[in-house]
């Protein structure tokens, strides 16, 4: 049934994920949340020009949102399509990034994070193109230069840094030169910003101001409803599941594949260390979070042979989510 559906690649599921994801999104655009977090009292250099643009409270806002939510969903297809993490082409990735993301709607609103999060996937892109080539490869200062952009969106986004060094390390041979590489595209737009602070409002260190201050707020994140509890705990139960059923067939699987699994365990690893060794990291992890367990569920779901666990997981995930919308 949904399994089975969600399994194909015709223009149906290509056609329905994104109109599951506005139903998912329907509340949000009636009434746009109002929780406050960090990043609206701090905001980045560049998080701070687009809230200057449109109000975070729009519809315009909410709307930008969810289309960045959607088109990120399917930047996964793309780069599954292009690198064949999964066996066989797959609308699945999209498909659980959109569930994931929708788990807190506190979050369906404007925020840093879902932009960083589109940098992040540009730069996973550069990394996964570095393979196999065995000449200098400047892919990682490209992949590195998008990831400084989004943490000028989202300022914990600079500790993902470990995530690109631990792919250069599993991904290429060692070149100094490529290391090197990974701080001067981190410097390059950090730069920018500090010339247009200087010329233009005559404050060059006004980037430094605007991360000393995301440091010093004094934030302390809500507590969630019951039904998002409830979600988290059966997503990390059917993770457990995804991460055991990969462990099995990880042996039997291509190199390439391997390394970028390898790679999204890092990714989701580095993501939990900051969601718990920042004080003022919050659930908006959740949005990047969702990139490596969308690939580790779509992978699961693409291969399990239980049509009926299948089902039933897909049903119990739509069924809170559902109640989460109507909490």
């Amino acid at each position: 049934m949904f399994l089975r559906f969600f399994r194909s690649t015709g223009a149906p599921v290509l056609l329905f994920i994104p109109f599951l994801g506005f139903l998912l999104w329907l509340r949000a655009f009636m009434s746009t949340p109002d929780m406050v977090f960090f990043f609206d009292k701090t905001q980045m250099p560049l998080y701070k020009f687009v809230t200057n643009l449109i109000s975070a409270q729009s519809f315009i806002a909410t709307f930008l949102t969810y289309a960045l939510v959607v088109t990120q969903g399917f930047l996964l297809v793309r780069l599954n399509t292009r690198f064949i993490f999964i066996n066989n082409r797959s609308y699945l990735p999209a498909l659980f990034f959109i569930l994931i993301t929708a788990a807190i709607p506190d979050l369906q609103r404007l925020n840093p994070v879902i932009f960083s999060g589109f940098f992040l996937l540009l730069a996973l892109e550069k990394i996964f193109e570095s393979y196999g080539d065995s000449k200098l490869a400047y892919d990682y200062f490209v992949a590195v230069f998008y990831l400084s952009i989004g943490a000028l969106f989202y300022p914990f986004l600079i500790f993902f840094m470990l995530t690109i060094w631990i792919s250069l390390a599993v991904l290429r041979p060692f070149n100094w030169r490529e290391w090197l590489f990974t701080i001067l595209g981190f410097l390059l737009p950090v730069f920018f910003v500090f010339c247009f602070y200087y010329l233009v409002h005559d404050q060059p260190y006004r980037i430094v101001d605007d991360v000393k201050a995301v440091f010093a707020y004094k934030y302390q994140a809500s507590d969630y409803p019951l039904p998002v509890v409830i979600f988290l705990i059966v997503m990390v139960f059917i993770l457990m599941l995804a991460s055991q059923f990969m462990i099995r067939i990880f042996p039997s699987k291509k190199i390439f594949p391997r390394k970028a699994f390898t790679v999204f365990l890092w990714l989701f690893m580095n993501a939990v260390l900051v969601f718990l060794l920042i004080s003022k990291a919050s659930f908006e992890l959740l949005i990047l979070v969702a990139i490596p367990a969308s690939y580790l569920l779509a992978h699961y779901f693409a291969l399990i042979k239980s049509v009926f666990w299948g089902n039933l997981f897909l049903i119990v995930l739509f069924i809170i989510l559902l109640i989460i919308q109507t909490w």
